[in-house]
């Protein structure tokens, strides 16, 4: 017993060290590996050269952020100061000295210079100003009589005229803004212009102005940009309206008796019922240098219905699609003129002198005078 015993004792013991030389052998890391080492090492560099470009970040961020503020406190310090300078000006206008009202004129016309948010509320003060001291009757218009302007007034003229159109805020091609001169007494006005880089006249901005009822008589408006203006019952006998750009202006029920046109650029201007008595709408006659196509002015598509055009000088005017219905045309002298299209219904061209007129599509139903001209 004790024999076999032992045998399978040895043969127990065989099989156990044949398993364990079979079974694989596990690696027990005594320490980290190179590698992870490394990796971990080259992490931390990386960590460290980051530190300075964060801190410079941090540093530039709040910089911005300085700058901003800084920004924000200089913007609401110079609308303080430019609150002053205002609150400044609109005193001086009250003074009884003339110095120091035209002081406070030109001071205000530096804000509108120097802030454009602000040259709606200047237009206004300084329309004001005009209307305050220059103002129609409640008679009606004075007799005719040699006159001039104040010099404040006249000086705020020149401020409006000279304002930039190229700053004003508009909507839909409109200012949001009108300068009212509506039933101011300007008689006389001598405006100096300007020269622009090129030589050419500065045009004094008074674009969508109100000049309702105004007295305008021998005022010097040569050169005025009055674009879409308002001149309906405005007194203008000998006015100098030579150049200015009257394009879509109204100017219903005016008397522009004597006064000078030519050059002026009326398309779309409304006239009706205006009165242009012995009006002088070419300018060839003034300079022996202005040649017979500057000299043109334009009333293309005007609106002339019933207006008093007797003994007008209308050389060379362009009147193509101008409505002169029932206009009184007596004396006139049209020669040159361009009247393609034009309707003259039941117009008065008694006397009227029309030789080489342009007269395709002319509308003469009703016309009275007609057969002493036409050929």
């Amino acid at each position: 017993m004790t024999e076999p015993s032992a045998a399978a004792q040895l043969r127990r013991t065989a099989r156990r060290r044949a398993a364990r030389d079979q079974r694989p052998h596990r690696s027990h890391p005594v320490g980290p590996n190179n590698d992870t080492r490394i990796s971990r090492l080259t992490w931390v560099a990386l960590a460290a050269s980051t530190l300075p470009g964060l801190a410079a970040l941090v540093a530039l961020l709040f910089t911005w952020m300085s700058v901003e503020q800084t920004n924000k406190d200089l913007q609401i310090a110079e609308q303080g100061q430019i609150t002053t300078r205002y609150n400044s000006a609109i005193t001086n206008l009250g003074s009884a000295s003339l110095d120091v009202r035209l002081g406070g004129i030109y001071a205000l016309q530096r804000i509108m210079q120097d802030s454009s948010r602000d040259q709606g509320t200047v237009v206004s003060v300084l329309s004001a100003f005009v209307r305050q001291h220059a103002r129609v009757p409640d008679s009606g218009f004075t007799p005719a009589q040699e006159y001039r302007p104040p010099a404040d007034v006249a000086a705020v003229v020149a401020v409006l005229g000279d304002r930039s159109a190229d700053r004003e805020v508009t909507q839909d091609g409109k200012p949001l803004y009108r300068i009212d001169l509506s039933s101011v007494d300007l008689r006389g006005l001598e405006r100096e212009v300007g020269l622009t880089e090129g030589g050419m006249p500065q045009r004094s901005n008074f674009r969508f102005a109100d000049f309702t009822g105004a007295d305008l008589r021998a005022a010097g408006l040569e050169n005025f940009d009055l674009f879409g203006a308002f001149l309906d019952h405005a007194n203008m006998p000998a006015v100098n309206l030579q150049n200015a750009d009257l394009r879509h202006a109204f100017l219903g029920g005016a008397v522009l008796t004597d006064a000078h046109l030519g050059g002026a650029v009326m398309t779309g201007t409304d006239l009706d019922g205006a009165n242009l008595h012995h009006a002088h709408l070419n300018r060839a006659q003034e300079t022996s240098k202005t040649s017979e196509a500057d000299s043109s002015t334009d009333l293309t598509g005007a609106s002339l219905i019933g207006a008093n055009l007797t003994t007008a000088d209308l050389r060379s005017v362009l009147l193509k699609n101008a409505n002169l219905t029932d206009a009184n045309l007596a004396g006139a002298d049209l020669r040159g003129a361009d009247l393609t299209r034009t309707d003259l219904s039941n117009a008065d061209l008694t006397g009227a002198n029309m030789s080489g007129a342009k007269l395709s599509g002319t509308i003469l139903k009703g016309a009275r005078g007609v057969a002493s001209w036409q050929p």
